[in-house]
C-alpha cells in the first residue's frame, strides 16, 4: 500500500500516454447521445435542405490554437450541407481561418463532386470584424467585391444574386473568440436564422442566447462536433477524440480510487 501511495508519477504519465494514443489509432466509439442544442442545429440545416435553391453562409472566426475543437465541426457541417445539396458561401473574420477553412471546403466539396462557383464559393478574409458584418447586411458585393481567386462576386453564379445577409437561408459561425455574442448577434443576425459552434470553454456563456432564441443551435467543443458526427452518421476525428478523452478520464478516476484506497488502508494499519 505504501508503494501505491508513493507511485512514480511517470507511471501515471505512461498510462495517460497509451490511454490517449491507442483510441486515436484504433478508435473504439463510446455511445454518443446528441444534445438538444446540437440536434437543433442539425434540424436547421435539414430545414434549409427542403427549400428551393438553398444557400447558407459559413463564417470562420477561429485559428490554429482552437483547430482541434473547431475543425471537426467545420468538416461535419460541410458534409451535411453538400450531402443535401445546400450551397455554401464561406467568409473569414479571423486572418488565420483562411488557411484552415479553404482546404476543408475544397476537400469536402471534391468528396461530394461539387463545383466551385455553383455549389460553393470562398470569399476569404476581410478585416473589420463588426464593420464587415454591418457591410454585408447592407451590400454583400460591397463587403466582398471578389473571391479568393480574384473573380468578382457578381460574376460567380452562386453569389451573383446574393445582395445582403437576408438572401441567405441560414448563417453559422465557427468561433474561437467572441464573434457570436459581440459581432453576429448584435449586428448581423437580423431575421436570418443563426447558430454557431465554439470551444468548450465558451459554450456556457452562450446558453442565454439559446434560451432567448437568438441562437437556433450550438455546438460546444469537441463533444459538440462528435454529437454532430453521430447525427450525420459519419464518425471521424471528433468521435475518435472523445474516445481518447473518455478513456483517459477513466484512467485518472482509477488512479484516484486506488490512491484513496491505499491511503485509508495505511491509516487503518497504523
Amino acid at each position: 500500500m505504501e508503494r501505491l501511495i508513493n507511485i512514480d508519477r511517470r507511471i501515471i504519465f505512461v498510462f495517460i500516454f497509451f490511454g490517449t494514443l491507442v483510441p486515436l489509432l484504433y478508435p473504439t466509439p463510446f455511445p454518443i447521445e446528441p444534445s438538444k442544442e446540437v440536434r437543433s442545429t442539425y434540424e436547421e440545416f435539414e430545414r434549409v435542405a427542403k427549400l428551393n435553391d438553398p444557400a447558407v453562409l459559413l463564417s470562420y472566426s477561429y485559428g490554429a490554437s482552437t483547430e482541434p475543437e473547431i475543425q471537426p465541426m467545420v468538416v461535419a457541417i460541410l458534409r451535411h450541407c453538400f450531402a443535401n445539396d445546400i450551397k455554401v458561401v464561406g467568409i473569414c473574420l479571423w486572418p488565420e481561418a483562411s488557411g484552415l477553412a479553404q482546404p476543408a471546403m475544397e476537400a469536402i466539396a471534391a468528396e461530394y463532386g461539387k463545383t466551385y462557383g455553383e455549389d460553393y464559393a470562398f470569399m476569404g478574409y476581410k478585416p473589420g470584424l463588426q464593420a464587415v458584418i454591418i457591410n454585408m447586411g447592407q451590400n454583400f458585393h460591397d463587403a466582398f467585391p471578389k473571391d479568393t481567386r480574384g473573380t468578382p462576386v457578381g460574376e460567380i453564379a452562386l453569389t451573383s444574386n446574393i445582395n445582403s445577409l437576408t438572401d441567405f437561408d441560414f448563417i453559422f459561425d465557427f468561433a474561437s473568440g467572441d464573434s457570436i455574442e459581440y459581432w453576429w448577434i448584435p449586428y448581423g443576425k437580423r431575421e436570418v436564422p443563426f447558430a454557431g459552434g465554439c470551444t468548450a470553454v465558451m459554450a456556457p456563456d452562450l446558453y442565454p442566447f439559446l434560451q432567448s432564441g437568438q441562437l437556433k443551435g450550438l455546438l460546444g467543443g469537441l463533444v459538440g462536433a462528435a454529437e454532430y458526427e453521430a447525427l450525420i452518421d459519419h464518425p471521424e476525428s471528433a468521435t475518435a477524440g472523445m474516445s481518447a478523452q473518455s478513456i483517459t478520464h477513466l484512467i485518472i478516476i482509477a488512479f484516484i480510487l486506488f490512491g484513496n484506497l491505499a491511503y485509508f488502508a495505511t491509516r487503518r494499519g497504523a
